[in-house]
């Protein structure tokens, strides 16, 4: 279809206007300076950066962090994916919501809960050298490789496991017990059956996974340094580290683009190679987890006290820290950190107060939001009336753009007319909306397909305009996708920390910078009473965005009558499941 008047053409037109000036603009600058030398255009600056040494240390080690972190995301996310299809249990429906939250928990927390359980002296080398009298701590994988590709798992496992829960609902059970019933063994149906059904889901979650992790940046700043950094922390370290050397910074963030472009060209591709499903007919049986019939269940504790490790430690030491560590007077437990991010006093380790990151957060989460809705909207309408590959690439073009390459671009742009007269707060607030709003289009533009269009057609044949029949038809309908998008465009909005630490200064600083920088000075205290508010406001987000969001659509579904298969892409749209 196309668009017949010139209302639509605007519609069209104000969107790529924005994107223009604000992405595609600031963009370019990253090209020109890393592509132009006097006025040539020429490959030199690439071909120097590929030349020096630890330009290409950093891109082997991005894949090889990336490669291992699939990996161990799929040693973790499996079972727990099986775990939470096969098993019914109280609370099962809490556990499989709580698996999104650490996909919007604020990367720096989760480095920050790293440092203080498995540091040297962290929570879990204590307890274990007071268990075993030993002297020296045991677990030494901070500031290693290893402490980067943990961290990953933890981020990605719920991922996986979130895939494969979903696959395995979807097979047909049928199939498993036609294979029993011809004398195959448990292990045997499970080999040649489920696991070939499972396959496709399981690897576009490692292509996922392997992608997320490549374009990682917070964990291997804190956890890395410049010893284990990526090609996304090596951009940041030549735009804002020491270096200061911006042609360099831009040439290699154009080797970065490339690559976070091939990579999300293949996941896509992908995602349409593994595209085949099993629909079952009826949904797969769970078994009681306390069921005394087979005993070989308790081996569950093997995978569930290791898996309780990873995932609840950092939090937990986080949490713990913000109460337990020491005053300056040597009190403990104590709220005087909490009191510390209340004050306004100015704090020359953030280069700003606690109380000014914490408003400068907000305010930039709820401008961001309200931005990517307006423009999360406006994109969905406009790829429901317009078929066309080459604008929906265009609309959706930040998606395959990594935050550190969009923060420098618009670091460039905000260094020069026009957007010079913003102010450093005006970049980070345009940064987070081009990186929400394409979560936000994916949430609402399914929602909006599933819709009738006889409604919104009824009110203009009763002399509503297309905004009065949008406003007051279209919207209501929306509702609840809409604050469901929005609350997980605010909690990515809280949590995001790539593009900031391009653009904060003095005065511009936010929560998770913030936190940075109190980890950096050593002032744990600081940091996780910080880190532990911006856990609950994400938290809540995150809540909203699975919980509340996917059962007013359910009901919203339900009262409207759209079919089933609207119904069930309407609330797949909300949780985020393949």
């Amino acid at each position: 279809m196309t668009l017949r008047n010139g209302a639509g053409w605007g519609l069209a037109l104000l969107p790529l206007l924005f994107l223009g000036v604000a992405f595609f603009w600031p963009l370019w600058d990253v090209l020109r300076l890393g592509l132009q030398v006097e006025g040539r255009w020429t490959g030199e600056r690439l071909l120097a950066a590929l030349s020096d040494p630890y330009v290409r240390r950093l891109i082997l080690f991005t894949l090889e962090q990336a490669a291992l972190s699939a990996l161990l995301s799929l040693v973790l996310g499996f079972p727990l994916g099986w775990f939470l299809t096969r098993y019914r249990f109280p609370g099962r429906g809490l556990l499989r919501a709580l698996t999104i939250v650490p996909f919007v928990l604020p990367s720096i927390t989760v480095a920050l809960g790293f440092v203080l359980f498995f540091g040297r002296s962290g929570h879990l080398n204590r307890l274990l050298m007071a268990l075993f009298g030993l002297g020296e701590p045991p677990i030494r994988v901070l500031y290693t490789l290893w402490a980067v590709v943990l961290a990953h798992a933890f981020y990605n496992a719920p991922v996986v496991a979130r895939f494969v829960s979903a696959a395995w609902e979807r097979a047909d059970p049928a199939l498993v017990e036609a294979a029993r019933a011809l004398g195959a063994r448990p292990l045997r149906a499970f080999v040649t059956v489920t696991l070939p059904l499972l396959l496709p889901s399981v690897f576009s979650a490692l292509a996922l996974v392997f992608v997320l992790c490549t374009l990682s940046f917070s964990i291997p700043l804190a956890l890395g340094g410049a010893r284990y950094a990526t090609v996304e922390v090596g951009v940041y370290l030549y735009a804002r580290g020491v270096l200061m050397d911006f042609p360099r910074a831009a040439a290699l963030a154009i080797l970065t683009l490339g690559l976070s472009l091939v990579l999300t060209y293949l996941h896509l591709w992908g995602g349409g190679a593994f595209a085949a499903r099993q629909s079952g007919v009826r949904p797969a049986p769970t078994v009681p987890l306390f069921s005394r019939e087979k005993p070989g269940r308790a081996l569950w504790l093997l995978y569930l006290l290791p898996a309780a490790v990873v995932f609840l430690g950092p939090i937990g030491a986080v949490i713990a820290d913000s109460f337990l560590h020491p005053a300056p007077g040597g009190a403990s437990p104590t709220l005087h950190w909490y009191r510390m991010i209340a004050s306004p006093a100015w704090n020359p380790f953030i280069e700003s107060s606690p109380l000014a990151a914490v408003r400068t957060s907000l305010l930039v989460g709820l401008g961001a939001t309200g931005l990517a809705l307006v423009l999360g909207l406006s994109v969905s309408a406009i790829l429901r009336r317009v078929r066309s590959r080459l604008l929906e690439t265009l609309l959706m073009a930040p998606l395959a753009v990594s935050s550190v390459v969009l923060g420098l671009a618009l670091l460039l742009a905000f260094r020069r007319p026009p957007l010079s007269a913003l102010g450093g707060g005006w970049a980070i607030v345009l940064a987070h909306t081009l990186i929400v709003y394409p979560f936000v289009v994916r949430t609402i533009r399914p929602l909006w397909e599933a819709l009738d269009p006889a409604l919104p057609e009824a009110a203009r044949t009763l002399g509503a305009s297309p905004f009065a029949a949008f406003r007051t038809v279209t919207l209501p309908l929306l509702g609840s996708g809409v604050l469901a998008a929005g609350a997980f465009a605010f909690a990515l909005s809280l949590g995001e920390m790539t593009a900031v630490a391009m653009l904060s200064g003095p005065g511009v600083m936010t929560m998770p910078m913030a936190i940075y920088h109190f980890l950096g000075s050593r002032d744990f205290g600081a940091a996780s009473a910080m880190a532990t508010v911006l856990m609950v406001v994400t938290a809540l987000a995150a809540w909203a965005w699975d919980h509340a969001g996917s059962r007013w659509l359910k009901n919203e579904g339900s009262s409207l009558g759209l079919p089933p298969t609207a119904e069930r892409a309407a609330n797949k749209a909300v949780t985020g499941e393949a």
